[in-house]
């Protein structure tokens, strides 16, 4: 076979390794995989403000590597996806650590050592091989002139890694260290650097033999926390059975959660439930990889028949966990950042079906501000509006058999004609628009029945309520009494009423 050689040029090639869309926050959860995969019990990450001088520093305990296996572990493409790999390997493609560094800056180093051995060091820059002119692959042995300081942790530790990102020309190019703004808005992608990392090693941080990550700092306080999106300690959770879903001789776990209702959380509650991207975005699927979150919330394209699912407002209490091994990769076509992914079509048609009750429960708990959820059968609430569909459009009218309004029309006599004009002026005039505007926007200030009102205007509303509804048949019955307090506005106030009427 005739052939020839046509190797890549090196500073076209490294550019392009630069433009797979890392955030700066992908690339550094990209970075601890590797870290975590050495078996590292603690990372330290600092950002450093100077300008356009400014840095990241990222060190952890793992076990190092040798100096034969640093040069393996930087040459682009180091591992074949094809290959079979350890259980544990949160890699794929061996593009990780070069793609998520040079991502973010111009010049990366890495030092490493493990047990037994000296400190090895390898770097690309960039800026060297541009201004070489050679286009050669060269990786350089030495750390910057002046960032000799910054490898010095590890010489005290048996065994470990540093990545050193500098000329962070993404973050900070054209930047001065004394300008406030610019070092102001280099500190504020902590706060958001903190809530993804949280969120992507909840399990390895929540962990009881647990991994420990610190922001800019090395006391308990600069330790990340982990974020759990199911709300699995909140006692008004709704854990579903687990599902596991079989493909190719391998298993999808699958697991839903129906979150609480807002009005269930308590002070403080409802805004760390929400998660990074609000409750809106954080409903959907959660696609974890040997336990490290690949993809945070998501429909994942799915649809129901013609109806592509999309995030909803009334589907936000949906949170699913999906599990999946690394030897799924390609099936499910993780991509080099891991934060695509995409089920097999078999898988989708489980997910669909599963998800889809999810779905329907989630939009009752919503729908019913959590009165329903774990409540038995037997449980009652009296809804005065209800939902149907009239020529495919969704529409709202007053519930005429509902006991209250059943029992006001009966008695209206000869207006009672005036009170079914009135009762559809109302329905036909409901605001729909504006409550699913207002909701979307600001979902947590929806306010809730007889919120902030006095005791004595709800005690008298239900009173009045009671004397409409029991009409001659006074003093009460409890049965009636049920009545009046199931009535869906009254729920949350049952207590009061029941000691107000003497049940």
């Amino acid at each position: 076979m005739d052939y020839e050689i046509s190797p890549p040029g090196a500073g076209a090639m490294l550019e392009s390794l630069r433009a797979y869309g890392y955030s700066l926050n992908s690339a550094i959860a990209d970075i601890i995989d590797n870290s975590i995969t050495a078996k590292a019990e603690n990372i330290w990450i600092h950002l450093v403000w100077k300008g356009s001088d400014s840095y990241i520093h990222i060190r952890d305990d793992g076990y190092g590597m040798s100096e034969n296996e640093l040069s393996s572990a930087m040459v682009a493409g180091s591992q074949n996806p094809l290959l079979h790999r350890k259980s544990d390997d949160l890699g794929r493609f061996g593009l990780g650590l070069k793609t998520a560094s040079l991502s973010q800056a111009r010049s990366l180093t890495v030092a490493t050592k493990c047990s037994g051995t000296e400190m090895a060091v390898r770097r690309w820059d960039l800026d060297y091989i541009a201004k070489s002119g050679a286009d050669e692959w060269r990786l350089l042995k030495s750390c910057r002139e002046g960032a000799n300081i910054l490898l010095e942790p590890l010489a005290s530790m048996s065994s470990g890694t540093i990545v050193l990102l500098e000329n962070l020309d993404k973050l900070c190019a054209g930047n001065t260290a004394s300008n406030s703004i610019h070092r102001d808005n280099f500190y504020h992608r902590i706060d958001s650097l903190r809530e993804h990392l949280a969120m992507v090693f909840q399990r390895f941080l929540s962990a009881p033999q647990r991994l420990n990550i610190f922001i800019n700092g090395e006391q308990e306080t600069h330790a990340v926390k982990p974020w759990d999106p199911f709300c699995k300690t909140h006692k008004a959770t709704d854990p579903k059975p687990m599902i596991s879903a079989p493909y190719n001789g391998k298993l999808v776990k699958v697991k839903g959660y129906i979150l609480p209702h807002k009005d269930m959380f308590g002070a403080g509650e409802l805004d760390a439930a929400a998660g990074p991207a609000g409750w809106n975005g954080q409903q959907g699927f959660y696609i974890y990889r040997n336990a490290r979150l690949l993809v945070a919330g998501s429909w994942l394209g799915l649809r129901d028949g013609s109806q592509k699912w999309k995030a909803e407002e009334h589907y936000k209490l949906a949170r699913i966990q999906v599990d999946i091994t690394n030897d799924m990769d390609a099936d499910w076509q993780i991509d080099v950042k891991k934060s695509v992914a995409t089920p097999p079509h078999t898988v989708a048609e489980a997910l669909v079906n599963y998800g889809g009750q999810i779905r329907k429960e989630a939009r009752e708990v919503f729908a019913h501000r959590g009165k329903y959820g774990k409540r038995t059968s037997s449980a009652k609430i009296s809804k005065i509006w209800m939902a149907r569909q009239k020529n495919g459009l969704n529409t709202y009218y007053l519930n005429r058999s509902h006991p209250l309004l059943k029992r006001f029309l009966e008695s209206a006599g000869s207006l009672k004609k005036d009170a079914e004009t009135l009762f559809r002026l109302i329905e036909e005039t409901v605001p729909v628009e504006q409550i699913w505007l207002d909701t979307a926007e600001s979902p947590e200030k929806r306010s809730t029945p007889f919120f902030g009102v006095p005791e004595k205007e709800i005690i008298s509303a239900a009173e009045q309520s009671l004397k409409i509804i029991a009409g001659k048949r006074w003093p009460p019955s409890k049965e009636l009494i049920d009545m009046v307090c199931e009535i869906e506005c009254f729920v949350d106030h049952r207590n009061l009423l029941y000691a107000h009427f003497g049940v």
